[in-house]
């Protein structure tokens, strides 16, 4: 019997040709709800980010955040945190500061980036955000560092942060994080919490940065608009994401 729900949201809850999250999308999400279901959102995204797009008015149970770094519950209280160690932070700071490479340090209640470029304004249109404000780093705890540039710019980085690993979120940015950190680890941490197992989840995809979840969940789905490789490792490719494809997963299980 599946027990917990977790919706990726950028290509899965939210349909970035629409600006929205459709409401046949919106509608199923209820449904669980009424059924005793718990909905958590598992995203590379910040609280404020889901804040912005209108994501978290939808009652959400708790939130993966920052791919696993940081686990709230649905009154934001902190669960569990995996921050990128200082150590790496120190290593790449001078990128940051002489502003080298496009970047975006993330820390528990802000987001600020070393400076903006093209690549910066495509990653965040892409994904119906705004852009980062500037800022600089104080000593804080930064839970994810969002890199905007090509492999070779972002392999100099990894060479600085050996605790440290790279998932891609889209094709113009990576989100580096703890090596002990994924979207995989932060729902271990939320089932704990909420006392349910990996075998009564189902978990929706579309990216690469979703790999792990899926194969994770009881249930993993990957959505008809995924990257080839995350439809290889899920459970079930539904349809897209503006097409029905979350309703249509779930009637698929007789779980709606």
């Amino acid at each position: 019997m599946i027990r917990a729900a977790f919706f990726d949201i950028d290509g899965t809850l939210m349909a970035h040709n629409l600006g929205a999250v459709p409401e046949d999308t919106l509608q199923a999400l209820q449904s669980l709800k009424k059924k005793g279901i718990y909905v958590f959102t598992s995203t590379g995204r910040h609280i404020l980010e889901l804040d912005e797009l209108g994501i978290s008015p939808l009652g959400f149970d708790g939130h993966v955040l920052l791919n696993g770094q940081l686990c709230l519950d649905g009154e934001r209280r902190v669960l569990a945190a995996a921050p990128v160690p200082q150590e790496d932070i120190r290593n790449v700071l001078p990128f940051f500061e002489k502003k080298e490479i496009p970047m975006s340090f993330v820390e528990k209640d802000m987001i600020y980036a070393s400076f903006i470029d093209d690549r910066v304004r495509m990653a965040q249109k892409a994904i119906s955000s705004e852009l980062p404000r500037l800022g600089k780093w104080r000593g804080g705890t930064v839970y994810l560092v969002n890199v905007f540039a090509d492999d070779d710019a972002v392999g100099r980085l990894m060479e600085q942060m050996p605790h440290c690993r790279v998932t891609r979120w889209n094709p113009y940015g990576v989100d580096i994080i703890a090596k002990e950190g994924g979207k995989e680890k932060g729902m271990e941490q939320l089932l704990k919490h909420f006392g349910i197992s990996r075998e009564e989840t189902i978990a929706f995809g579309d990216g690469e940065n979703d790999m792990e979840m899926l194969e994770y969940a009881g249930i993993g789905v990957a959505m008809g608009n995924a990257e080839e490789k995350v439809k290889q490792c899920a459970d079930y490719v539904t349809g897209d994401t503006d097409k029905g494809g979350i309703p249509s997963a779930l009637r698929h299980y007789g779980i709606l």
